[in-house]
């Protein structure tokens, strides 16, 4: 009976972690909601030119973090959204 509850146990963990994760909009990829410009071209396969250049157009707003900037990873899901087109 114990590997039962055990496995009831897990799988209501996994739940729970993946409802949070959703809830706070948290990247499975990062665990974070700020990314560096280097981590958001990485997750969006661009180059860290091409996030830069989005940032000065105003394509992404961003959160200064001392001399870094970082971008809300709500932000650049908004973003993929946006730009998505249908055939």
């Amino acid at each position: 009976m114990s590997s039962a509850t055990d496995v009831f146990r897990q799988v209501i963990e996994q739940a729970v972690e993946t409802a949070v994760r959703k809830a706070l909009n948290l990247s499975e990829v990062t665990n974070r909601r700020l990314l560096s410009v280097a981590e958001a071209a990485v997750y969006l396969s661009l180059s860290e030119r091409e996030i830069h250049n989005m940032i000065a157009n105003d394509s992404f707003p961003v959160v200064p973090r001392g001399r870094r900037t970082m971008l809300d990873i709500r932000d650049v899901d908004s973003w993929i959204e946006r730009n998505k087109r249908q055939r």
